[in-house]
């Protein structure tokens, strides 16, 4: 009884700000501010397509955006983030990841500075939990967490690779390479976790080597080169990532191998590259969408500084990545193949803007359903 009474007064309230912003002139207040400690590069990337989406977003829903990236030198990530707390004119709000698991001192560094932070992509490790809790808890300006169920996205590489494979011969099982991210970061190990719920699943799928390649195209070339070399089988590459698949194909075909046909490969990004592979099926797929990640932290606390605090949901905010396979690559590509960001209407993602709304529908679906129609010349 008590939590339907709590969920209505909380649609009372949404109700009751819709109708506010919508009928009382706003004020020309100061924009809040936020940092975004990317552990990426600026130029290049996964990392780069976070801090699009992230910027496209803030700049509709009223934010000041603030980037320092991080090379992939984790070093360098805790110094950018030690300066930025450090300094007297700290942020509204201080976006983290954990990179190589050096958030959750970040997290305690910033949460004593008194400035509010999002975990976003990894959020702490269960052994970190154990020393400091969870949202909100100890550590009072710890907001919450954005996370993608990259699980379910490691199970579905590997399952694509099955599906799409004919063994040679009549043999019953696929040699399979896993080219894994790294061993310490939570989004690579819950991958990794997906992964190993398919090989138990599907048992044709027989991994021979499981290799660390720290996310890189050209690590991944040589390792696959190197494995290819020594003249072991291969059926079947699991890539952690969309660079890591496409540096695997590289490889393959310098080997005289045609990937898609002697060699199956998924991937992980929706990059442009990979999509065109699937297109041709040299991948089976790319799973993703998990960049947006950086417009949906934009949409929380878009939602927080509105009063429409994301925690009536929860503190932890999970949501699903999509695979784009040969099926529906077409329509994204023609949708938003351009990566104009801005065509997405992302204050429709808000709960702040729509009273009906229960919980954060950042999905695929959505996302499509959600776009502007360019600006005429």
């Amino acid at each position: 009884m008590l939590l339907i009474v709590s969920k209505t007064l909380t649609m009372l309230r949404r109700q009751l700000v819709f109708l506010l912003l919508i009928f009382i002139p706003t004020v020309n207040a100061a924009p809040h501010r936020v940092v975004f400690m990317n552990p990426g590069h600026a130029d290049q990337g996964f990392w780069k397509a976070v801090t699009d989406t992230m910027s496209a977003a803030a700049e509709q829903l009223g934010f000041e955006l603030e980037v320092h990236y991080a090379d992939r030198q984790w070093t360098r990530m805790v110094h950018n983030t030690e300066r930025v707390i450090a300094r007297a004119d700290k942020p509204d709000f201080l976006i983290l990841v954990n990179e190589y698991q050096q958030g959750a001192n970040l997290l305690a560094l910033a949460d004593k500075a008194g400035i509010p932070t999002l975990m976003l992509l990894n959020s702490l490790t269960q052994e970190q939990r154990d020393i400091y809790g969870t949202p909100r808890g100890q550590l009072k300006n710890w907001l919450g967490s954005l996370t993608p169920d990259n699980e379910i996205a490691g199970y579905e590489m590997a399952q694509s690779l099955v599906h799409n494979t004919k063994p040679e011969n009549n043999s019953p099982s696929i040699a399979l390479l896993t080219l894994a991210g790294d061993n310490n970061t939570p989004a690579s190990l819950m991958r990794l976790q997906g992964l190993d719920r398919a090989l138990n699943d599907f048992p044709a799928l027989k991994e021979q080597r499981r290799i660390s390649v720290n996310w890189s195209g050209d690590e991944a070339y040589k390792r696959t080169r190197l494995w290819l070399q020594s003249g072991q089988q291969l059926g079947a590459v699991w890539a952690a990532n969309d660079a890591i698949g496409l540096g695997a194909i590289r490889a393959i075909r310098e080997a005289g191998l045609k990937p898609g046909i002697d060699v199956k490969v998924s991937g992980l990004n929706w990059s442009q590259d990979a999509i065109k592979h699937v297109m041709v099926d040299e991948m089976t797929l790319t799973h993703g969408g998990h960049f947006l990640a950086g417009a949906w932290a934009m949409v929380m606390l878009y939602d927080y500084v509105q009063g429409n605090d994301f925690n009536t949901i929860s503190t932890e905010i999970h949501f699903p990545m999509t695979a784009i396979n040969r099926a529906n690559a077409p329509d994204y590509l023609e949708q938003l193949g351009s990566q104009q960001w801005s065509l997405i209407d992302f204050k429709k993602f808000a709960l702040t803007h729509s009273a009906a709304l229960t919980d954060y529908q950042f999905t695929l679906t959505k996302l499509l359903q959600s776009l502007r129609k360019p600006a005429q010349k």
